[in-house]
């Protein structure tokens, strides 16, 4: 008997609703969200008794939520949210910067760019006008309305949950839920780079240093992408996603499904064809992962010594996420989800701040 996943068409819905609420035509909108219906890794995994899409939902419903201009409810499920999976404060940056006073105010609907409309070349740059307005300025930037309502919401939903529930489960909660993320090290189903290091130093005893030092390269790679694609936030979460998940200390398979609800999000601004690009790039995606598992295969059930062999597999695995995503922000034409004010309102909003 077939199991439906309320949580996989929930996804769905908010895919259609959003790509709808940018003007995408309803043809293009059907073939991007049947990209997440009919994604073997999708149905698999969310199918199994695995919550991600649920988490998948949420992240969704705040886009939605911040398209709408309701910041406040956009705050309230993203609180949540972290507090359900930590992952998703990495979030966190861009939705503080896509919530600018030059693009954004939640006193009225946001203007939502139409998916067809590229940037307009003899407009003014972003700088000049932010310049012109005095936007840059940190008081009138940093401390905006929308930001500081976001940040303190959100934090009071995250806080308050986790207290409730140390309240009941005390530190076995706090560690399980949140600590062991910092020093989390698993030897075997992994498959990140840094499994093997794991896998010869499991039996001793790992120092701070060397168990927050895999965050390094993660921090490094959010940051240019938050500060370069932020604006365009959908699109600014599926690179930071990939990303992420590509250079984490732990991979398992369920995490492909955190970035798989994101990619019908962006398929409408893409360049890449399906013949050749995406052909090839969904080829050597699928194909770095069966020669992964290949080698897991003959380490997990046939007892053979393949620890070297499978860590250069892990190596050929991140090469071939980097070269999709490089291939994917090639290929993508950069569409930021508001537009700017106009200068009238945008000296409004100068003398409010």
């Amino acid at each position: 008997m077939a199991r439906l996943s309320y949580g996989d068409l929930l996804v769905g819905y908010f895919i259609h609703s959003i790509l709808k609420l940018r003007k995408v035509p309803e043809d293009l909108c059907k073939y991007s969200v049947m990209v997440w219906l009919f994604n073997p890794f999708t149905f698999t995994i969310g199918t199994r008794g695995n919550c991600e899409p649920i988490v998948c939902a949420m992240i969704l419903w705040i886009i939605i939520c911040l398209m709408n201009g309701n910041v406040l409810q956009a705050a309230f499920w993203y609180g949540l949210v972290v507090h359900f999976r930590i992952y998703p404060i990495i979030y966190a940056l861009p939705v503080i910067l896509v919530l600018d006073p030059l693009f954004f105010r939640s006193s009225f609907k946001p203007k939502l760019l139409n998916w067809r409309l590229r940037q307009d070349k003899n407009a003014q740059s972003y700088s000049k006008v932010a310049d012109q307005y005095g936007l840059w300025t940190p008081v009138k930037t940093i401390f905006a309305k929308e930001r500081i309502v976001f940040a303190l919401v959100s934090g009071a939903v995250f806080l308050s949950c986790t207290a409730l529930f140390f309240y009941f489960y005390r530190w076995e909660f706090l560690h399980e839920a949140l600590l062991y993320h910092l020093t989390r090290t698993d030897p075997r189903h992994n498959f990140s780079i840094y499994f093997y290091h794991i896998y010869l130093q499991h039996e001793f005893e790992f120092s701070v240093v060397e168990k927050l030092i895999s965050f390094l390269p993660q921090f490094v790679v959010q940051m240019v992408l938050i500060f370069r694609f932020a604006q365009d936030l959908p699109f600014c979460f599926f690179l930071q996603t990939v990303a992420f998940v590509a250079f984490n200390k732990v991979i398992t398979a369920q995490y492909f499904v955190w970035f798989f609800c994101l990619l019908p999000l962006i398929l409408p601004w893409t360049k890449m064809k399906l013949k050749w690009e995406g052909f090839i790039c969904i080829l050597v995606w699928m194909g770095a992962q069966t020669h992964w598992l290949l080698w897991g295969y003959l380490l997990e059930f046939k007892g053979e010594n393949v620890f070297l062999k499978l860590w250069l597999a892990s190596l050929v695995f991140l090469a071939t996420n980097t070269f999709i995503l490089v291939m994917i922000i090639r290929r993508h034409n950069y569409s930021p989800v508001f537009e700017q004010l106009e200068a009238a309102t945008l000296k409004n909003v100068v003398k409010l701040q």
